[in-house]
Protein backbone atom coordinates (compact mmCIF):
# COMPACT_ATOMS: atom_id res chain seq x y z
CA UNK A 1 0.00 0.00 0.00
CA UNK A 2 1.31 3.45 -0.90
CA UNK A 3 2.48 5.80 1.82
CA UNK A 4 -0.35 8.13 2.80
CA UNK A 5 -0.29 11.42 4.67
CA UNK A 6 -2.78 10.45 7.36
CA UNK A 7 -5.22 13.06 8.69
CA UNK A 8 -8.10 10.95 9.97
CA UNK A 9 -7.17 10.36 13.62
CA UNK A 10 -10.66 11.39 14.73
CA UNK A 11 -11.85 8.19 13.02
CA UNK A 12 -9.05 5.95 14.29
CA UNK A 13 -5.38 6.14 15.23
CA UNK A 14 -2.68 3.63 14.33
CA UNK A 15 -2.17 1.18 17.15
CA UNK A 16 0.84 1.97 19.33
CA UNK A 17 3.65 -0.59 19.27
CA UNK A 18 3.54 -0.84 23.07
CA UNK A 19 -0.18 -1.61 22.91
CA UNK A 20 0.40 -4.28 20.26
CA UNK A 21 3.07 -5.91 22.42
CA UNK A 22 0.79 -5.81 25.46
CA UNK A 23 -2.07 -7.31 23.47
CA UNK A 24 -0.03 -10.28 22.24
CA UNK A 25 1.45 -10.94 25.69
CA UNK A 26 -1.96 -10.80 27.37
CA UNK A 27 -3.49 -13.06 24.74
CA UNK A 28 -0.82 -15.66 25.38
CA UNK A 29 -0.81 -15.51 29.18
CA UNK A 30 -4.29 -14.49 30.26
CA UNK A 31 -6.67 -16.40 28.02
CA UNK A 32 -9.00 -17.55 30.80
CA UNK A 33 -12.57 -16.43 31.35
CA UNK A 34 -12.69 -13.99 34.26
CA UNK A 35 -15.81 -15.75 35.56
CA UNK A 36 -14.08 -19.13 35.78
CA UNK A 37 -13.06 -20.20 39.28
CA UNK A 38 -9.93 -22.15 38.37
CA UNK A 39 -6.44 -20.62 38.46
CA UNK A 40 -6.43 -19.65 34.78
CA UNK A 41 -9.69 -17.75 35.20
CA UNK A 42 -8.50 -16.20 38.44
CA UNK A 43 -5.34 -14.93 36.72
CA UNK A 44 -7.48 -13.22 34.06
CA UNK A 45 -9.69 -11.72 36.77
CA UNK A 46 -6.65 -10.28 38.56
CA UNK A 47 -5.52 -8.61 35.33
CA UNK A 48 -9.01 -7.17 34.83
CA UNK A 49 -9.01 -5.76 38.35
CA UNK A 50 -5.54 -4.29 37.88
CA UNK A 51 -6.67 -2.53 34.69
CA UNK A 52 -9.75 -1.19 36.49
CA UNK A 53 -7.51 0.25 39.21
CA UNK A 54 -5.20 1.86 36.64
CA UNK A 55 -8.17 3.52 34.96
CA UNK A 56 -9.54 4.59 38.32
CA UNK A 57 -6.20 6.29 39.02
CA UNK A 58 -6.26 7.97 35.58
CA UNK A 59 -9.80 9.26 36.09
CA UNK A 60 -9.61 9.74 39.87
CA UNK A 61 -12.68 7.60 40.47
CA UNK A 62 -13.57 4.34 42.21
CA UNK A 63 -12.39 1.12 40.47
CA UNK A 64 -15.94 -0.23 40.84
CA UNK A 65 -17.19 2.52 38.51
CA UNK A 66 -15.00 1.37 35.58
CA UNK A 67 -16.50 -0.94 32.94
CA UNK A 68 -15.20 -2.20 29.61
CA UNK A 69 -17.29 -2.53 26.45
CA UNK A 70 -16.76 -3.62 22.86
CA UNK A 71 -16.71 0.00 21.65
CA UNK A 72 -17.56 3.54 22.67
CA UNK A 73 -20.75 3.19 20.63
CA UNK A 74 -21.82 0.30 22.83
CA UNK A 75 -20.68 2.20 25.92
CA UNK A 76 -22.80 5.22 25.02
CA UNK A 77 -25.87 3.14 24.38
CA UNK A 78 -25.51 0.93 27.46
CA UNK A 79 -24.81 3.88 29.76
CA UNK A 80 -27.79 5.92 28.57
CA UNK A 81 -30.18 2.98 28.67
CA UNK A 82 -28.87 1.88 32.08
CA UNK A 83 -29.47 5.32 33.58
CA UNK A 84 -33.05 5.74 32.30
CA UNK A 85 -34.28 2.14 32.62
CA UNK A 86 -37.43 1.96 34.74
CA UNK A 87 -37.95 5.73 34.60
CA UNK A 88 -40.23 8.08 32.69
CA UNK A 89 -39.52 11.65 31.71
CA UNK A 90 -37.53 13.96 29.49
CA UNK A 91 -34.02 13.51 28.10
CA UNK A 92 -32.13 16.68 27.13
CA UNK A 93 -29.57 16.08 24.38
CA UNK A 94 -27.09 18.23 22.50
CA UNK A 95 -27.94 18.17 18.77
CA UNK A 96 -24.21 17.79 18.00
CA UNK A 97 -23.89 14.28 19.45
CA UNK A 98 -22.23 11.28 17.83
CA UNK A 99 -24.41 8.92 15.78
CA UNK A 100 -24.33 6.28 18.51
CA UNK A 101 -26.09 8.67 20.89
CA UNK A 102 -28.50 10.16 18.36
CA UNK A 103 -29.59 6.62 17.47
CA UNK A 104 -30.31 5.52 21.01
CA UNK A 105 -32.15 8.70 22.07
CA UNK A 106 -34.41 8.47 19.03
CA UNK A 107 -35.10 4.84 19.95
CA UNK A 108 -35.96 5.94 23.49
CA UNK A 109 -38.30 8.58 22.09
CA UNK A 110 -40.15 5.87 20.16
CA UNK A 111 -40.40 3.94 23.44
CA UNK A 112 -42.20 6.80 25.21
CA UNK A 113 -39.50 9.08 26.57
CA UNK A 114 -39.70 12.79 25.78
CA UNK A 115 -36.72 14.14 23.84
CA UNK A 116 -35.68 17.79 23.81
CA UNK A 117 -32.60 19.38 22.23
CA UNK A 118 -30.22 21.54 24.21
CA UNK A 119 -30.17 25.05 22.69
CA UNK A 120 -26.93 26.29 21.14
CA UNK A 121 -25.42 29.74 20.87
CA UNK A 122 -24.53 31.13 17.44
CA UNK A 123 -21.05 29.68 17.91
CA UNK A 124 -22.28 26.13 18.48
CA UNK A 125 -21.84 25.98 22.25
CA UNK A 126 -24.64 24.90 24.59
CA UNK A 127 -26.54 27.98 25.77
CA UNK A 128 -26.30 27.71 29.55
CA UNK A 129 -29.07 30.18 30.41
CA UNK A 130 -31.61 28.55 28.12
CA UNK A 131 -30.52 25.11 29.31
CA UNK A 132 -31.04 26.14 32.92
CA UNK A 133 -34.59 27.21 32.04
CA UNK A 134 -35.25 23.68 30.70
CA UNK A 135 -34.22 21.87 33.90
CA UNK A 136 -37.56 20.80 35.34
CA UNK A 137 -38.58 17.89 37.57
CA UNK A 138 -39.42 15.99 34.38
CA UNK A 139 -35.80 15.84 33.23
CA UNK A 140 -34.20 12.46 33.96
CA UNK A 141 -30.98 12.77 31.95
CA UNK A 142 -28.79 15.36 30.22
CA UNK A 143 -26.53 14.17 27.40
CA UNK A 144 -23.69 16.36 26.17
CA UNK A 145 -20.40 15.49 24.48
CA UNK A 146 -17.05 16.95 25.50
CA UNK A 147 -15.45 17.48 22.06
CA UNK A 148 -17.42 17.50 18.82
CA UNK A 149 -16.08 14.91 16.38
CA UNK A 150 -16.69 17.07 13.28
CA UNK A 151 -15.61 20.54 14.35
CA UNK A 152 -13.60 20.08 17.56
CA UNK A 153 -15.87 22.50 19.46
CA UNK A 154 -15.61 21.95 23.23
CA UNK A 155 -18.75 22.04 25.32
CA UNK A 156 -18.87 23.58 28.84
CA UNK A 157 -19.32 20.34 30.77
CA UNK A 158 -18.29 21.84 34.11
CA UNK A 159 -20.85 24.62 33.76
CA UNK A 160 -23.57 22.15 32.78
CA UNK A 161 -22.75 20.10 35.87
CA UNK A 162 -23.08 23.27 37.96
CA UNK A 163 -26.57 23.81 36.55
CA UNK A 164 -27.79 20.35 37.53
CA UNK A 165 -26.05 20.31 40.92
CA UNK A 166 -28.57 19.70 43.67
CA UNK A 167 -31.25 18.58 41.19
CA UNK A 168 -30.18 14.89 41.08
CA UNK A 169 -30.15 14.98 37.27
CA UNK A 170 -27.48 12.66 35.80
CA UNK A 171 -25.25 13.88 32.99
CA UNK A 172 -23.83 11.51 30.37
CA UNK A 173 -20.71 12.62 28.50
CA UNK A 174 -19.16 11.15 25.36
CA UNK A 175 -15.47 11.94 25.88
CA UNK A 176 -14.15 9.95 22.92
CA UNK A 177 -12.54 12.86 21.04
CA UNK A 178 -11.12 14.46 24.18
CA UNK A 179 -9.48 11.75 26.27
CA UNK A 180 -5.71 11.56 25.90
CA UNK A 181 -5.69 14.84 23.99
CA UNK A 182 -7.43 17.55 26.00
CA UNK A 183 -6.87 17.95 29.74
CA UNK A 184 -9.43 16.63 32.19
CA UNK A 185 -9.94 19.05 35.07
CA UNK A 186 -11.82 16.79 37.48
CA UNK A 187 -15.38 17.09 36.20
CA UNK A 188 -15.29 13.41 35.17
CA UNK A 189 -15.85 12.61 38.86
CA UNK A 190 -19.23 14.36 38.80
CA UNK A 191 -20.82 13.08 35.59
CA UNK A 192 -23.09 10.06 35.85
CA UNK A 193 -21.39 8.33 32.93
CA UNK A 194 -18.37 8.96 30.77
CA UNK A 195 -17.26 7.03 27.66
CA UNK A 196 -13.84 6.59 26.00
CA UNK A 197 -12.69 4.68 22.89
CA UNK A 198 -9.32 2.91 22.87
CA UNK A 199 -8.60 3.12 19.16
CA UNK A 200 -8.76 6.93 19.17
CA UNK A 201 -5.45 7.18 21.07
CA UNK A 202 -3.47 4.15 19.86
CA UNK A 203 -5.27 1.23 21.47
CA UNK A 204 -7.01 -1.61 19.61
CA UNK A 205 -10.40 -1.39 17.97
CA UNK A 206 -13.06 -3.25 19.89
CA UNK A 207 -12.54 -1.79 23.36
CA UNK A 208 -14.43 1.04 25.00
CA UNK A 209 -14.11 2.28 28.57
CA UNK A 210 -17.20 3.43 30.42
CA UNK A 211 -17.38 5.14 33.79
CA UNK A 212 -20.66 4.77 35.71
CA UNK A 213 -20.70 6.95 38.81
CA UNK A 214 -21.90 4.87 41.79
CA UNK A 215 -23.68 7.95 43.16
CA UNK A 216 -26.30 7.48 40.41
CA UNK A 217 -28.70 4.55 40.16
CA UNK A 218 -28.51 2.41 37.04
CA UNK A 219 -30.16 -0.87 36.01
CA UNK A 220 -28.81 -3.65 33.83
CA UNK A 221 -30.10 -3.41 30.27
CA UNK A 222 -30.01 -7.20 29.99
CA UNK A 223 -31.38 -8.90 33.14
CA UNK A 224 -29.45 -12.00 34.12
CA UNK A 225 -26.13 -10.65 32.85
CA UNK A 226 -23.34 -11.69 35.22
CA UNK A 227 -20.20 -10.13 33.72
CA UNK A 228 -19.14 -6.72 35.06
CA UNK A 229 -21.96 -6.51 37.61
CA UNK A 230 -24.51 -6.88 34.83
CA UNK A 231 -23.47 -3.78 32.90
CA UNK A 232 -22.39 -5.66 29.77
CA UNK A 233 -23.09 -9.19 28.60
CA UNK A 234 -20.33 -11.35 27.19
CA UNK A 235 -16.89 -12.68 28.07
CA UNK A 236 -14.47 -9.92 28.95
CA UNK A 237 -11.75 -9.30 26.32
CA UNK A 238 -8.63 -9.17 28.49
CA UNK A 239 -6.05 -8.62 25.68
CA UNK A 240 -7.96 -5.60 24.30
CA UNK A 241 -8.43 -4.15 27.77
CA UNK A 242 -4.72 -4.54 28.60
CA UNK A 243 -3.68 -2.95 25.29
CA UNK A 244 -6.13 -0.07 25.71
CA UNK A 245 -4.90 0.53 29.24
CA UNK A 246 -1.29 0.59 28.03
CA UNK A 247 -2.14 3.03 25.23
CA UNK A 248 -3.98 5.27 27.70
CA UNK A 249 -1.00 5.35 30.07
CA UNK A 250 1.32 6.44 27.25
CA UNK A 251 -1.18 8.95 25.86
CA UNK A 252 -1.66 10.66 29.20
CA UNK A 253 2.10 10.75 29.76
CA UNK A 254 2.64 12.43 26.37
CA UNK A 255 -0.53 14.53 26.39
CA UNK A 256 0.94 17.92 27.31
CA UNK A 257 3.69 17.84 24.67
CA UNK A 258 1.36 16.36 22.03
CA UNK A 259 -1.24 19.07 22.61
CA UNK A 260 1.35 21.83 22.21
CA UNK A 261 2.73 20.27 19.02
CA UNK A 262 -0.69 19.66 17.46
CA UNK A 263 -1.76 23.20 18.31
CA UNK A 264 1.15 24.49 16.20
CA UNK A 265 0.30 22.15 13.32
CA UNK A 266 -3.36 23.12 13.57
CA UNK A 267 -2.60 26.83 13.28
CA UNK A 268 -0.14 26.18 10.46
CA UNK A 269 -2.99 24.67 8.43
CA UNK A 270 -5.59 27.28 9.42
CA UNK A 271 -3.30 30.22 8.66
CA UNK A 272 -2.49 28.76 5.24
CA UNK A 273 -6.11 28.27 4.14
CA UNK A 274 -7.29 30.18 1.05
CA UNK A 275 -9.71 33.01 1.83
CA UNK A 276 -12.56 31.12 0.19
CA UNK A 277 -12.25 28.17 2.60
CA UNK A 278 -14.15 28.46 5.89
CA UNK A 279 -12.73 27.12 9.15
CA UNK A 280 -15.83 25.80 10.96
CA UNK A 281 -16.17 26.76 14.61
CA UNK A 282 -13.77 29.68 14.49
CA UNK A 283 -14.15 31.88 17.55
CA UNK A 284 -15.12 29.03 19.90
CA UNK A 285 -13.01 27.05 22.34
CA UNK A 286 -11.86 24.09 20.28
CA UNK A 287 -9.70 21.01 20.37
CA UNK A 288 -6.70 21.58 18.05
CA UNK A 289 -6.87 17.95 16.97
CA UNK A 290 -9.80 18.57 14.59
CA UNK A 291 -10.20 21.03 11.71
CA UNK A 292 -13.56 21.20 9.92
CA UNK A 293 -13.57 22.96 6.54
CA UNK A 294 -16.16 24.28 4.09
CA UNK A 295 -16.00 26.21 0.86
CA UNK A 296 -14.25 23.99 -1.66
CA UNK A 297 -17.28 24.39 -3.92
CA UNK A 298 -17.83 20.68 -4.52
CA UNK A 299 -19.25 17.76 -2.59
CA UNK A 300 -17.05 16.72 0.35
CA UNK A 301 -16.88 13.16 -0.96
CA UNK A 302 -15.24 14.48 -4.12
CA UNK A 303 -12.72 16.51 -2.13
CA UNK A 304 -11.91 13.50 0.04
CA UNK A 305 -11.39 11.24 -2.98
CA UNK A 306 -9.22 13.83 -4.72
CA UNK A 307 -7.10 14.12 -1.58
CA UNK A 308 -6.78 10.35 -1.44
CA UNK A 309 -5.66 10.29 -5.07
CA UNK A 310 -2.81 12.59 -4.05
CA UNK A 311 -1.81 10.44 -1.08
CA UNK A 312 -3.65 12.40 1.63
CA UNK A 313 -6.22 10.81 3.94
CA UNK A 314 -8.96 13.16 5.16
CA UNK A 315 -12.66 12.51 5.75
CA UNK A 316 -16.14 13.89 5.28
CA UNK A 317 -16.81 13.46 8.99
CA UNK A 318 -17.46 10.60 11.38
CA UNK A 319 -16.81 7.18 9.88
CA UNK A 320 -19.64 5.75 12.01
CA UNK A 321 -22.26 6.92 9.52
CA UNK A 322 -22.18 6.39 5.79
CA UNK A 323 -21.76 9.50 3.68
CA UNK A 324 -22.63 12.82 5.25
CA UNK A 325 -25.08 11.64 7.92
CA UNK A 326 -23.40 12.93 11.06
CA UNK A 327 -21.58 15.89 9.53
CA UNK A 328 -24.88 16.98 8.00
CA UNK A 329 -26.71 16.82 11.33
CA UNK A 330 -23.90 18.71 13.08
CA UNK A 331 -23.69 21.45 10.46
CA UNK A 332 -27.48 21.71 10.29
CA UNK A 333 -27.53 22.27 14.05
CA UNK A 334 -24.93 25.00 13.54
CA UNK A 335 -27.19 26.73 11.01
CA UNK A 336 -25.65 25.75 7.68
CA UNK A 337 -27.80 25.06 4.62
CA UNK A 338 -27.69 21.55 3.20
CA UNK A 339 -25.90 22.47 -0.04
CA UNK A 340 -23.14 24.19 1.94
CA UNK A 341 -22.90 21.39 4.52
CA UNK A 342 -22.35 18.84 1.78
CA UNK A 343 -19.00 20.47 1.04
CA UNK A 344 -17.70 19.65 4.52
CA UNK A 345 -14.41 17.83 5.04
CA UNK A 346 -12.53 17.07 8.24
CA UNK A 347 -8.81 17.05 8.95
CA UNK A 348 -7.68 15.49 12.23
CA UNK A 349 -4.26 15.15 13.81
CA UNK A 350 -2.69 12.56 16.09
CA UNK A 351 0.43 11.37 17.83
CA UNK A 352 2.22 10.44 14.59
CA UNK A 353 1.39 13.57 12.57
CA UNK A 354 4.54 15.25 11.25
CA UNK A 355 5.40 18.71 9.96
CA UNK A 356 6.24 17.20 6.56
CA UNK A 357 2.75 15.68 6.31
CA UNK A 358 1.22 19.05 7.20
CA UNK A 359 3.26 20.77 4.51
CA UNK A 360 2.10 18.16 2.00
CA UNK A 361 -1.49 18.77 3.08
CA UNK A 362 -1.20 22.53 2.70
CA UNK A 363 0.43 22.17 -0.70
CA UNK A 364 -2.42 19.94 -1.86
CA UNK A 365 -5.16 22.25 -0.51
CA UNK A 366 -3.71 25.17 -2.44
CA UNK A 367 -3.27 23.19 -5.64
CA UNK A 368 -6.73 21.65 -5.30
CA UNK A 369 -8.30 25.08 -5.16
CA UNK A 370 -6.49 26.08 -8.33
CA UNK A 371 -7.51 22.85 -10.10
CA UNK A 372 -11.15 23.35 -9.10
CA UNK A 373 -11.23 26.97 -10.24
CA UNK A 374 -9.95 25.91 -13.66
CA UNK A 375 -12.71 23.34 -14.22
Amino acid sequence: MKKLNYFDYAATAPMREEALTSYVEAARKFYGNTQSLHDVGSAAQRVLQKCKHIWADHLQVSPDSVFFTGSATEGNQLAIRSLVKGKQGTILVSPLEHASILTVVHELKSEGFALEWLPLTERGVVDLQKTNDMLSDEVILVVCQWVNSETGILQPIEEILSLVKGKSIPVHCDAVQGFGKCTLTGWQQDVASFVISGHKFGGPKGCGVCLINPDFHWSSVYPGTTHQFGFRAGTVDIPSIVATTEAAFISLKEQHDLYANVQKLHMRVVNALPETVEYVGQGTTKSPFIVGLLGFGVDGQHTMLEANRHGISISTGSACKVGHGEAMSTLSALGYEEDVARQFVRISFGYLTTEREVENLIKWIRSYKVERDLR
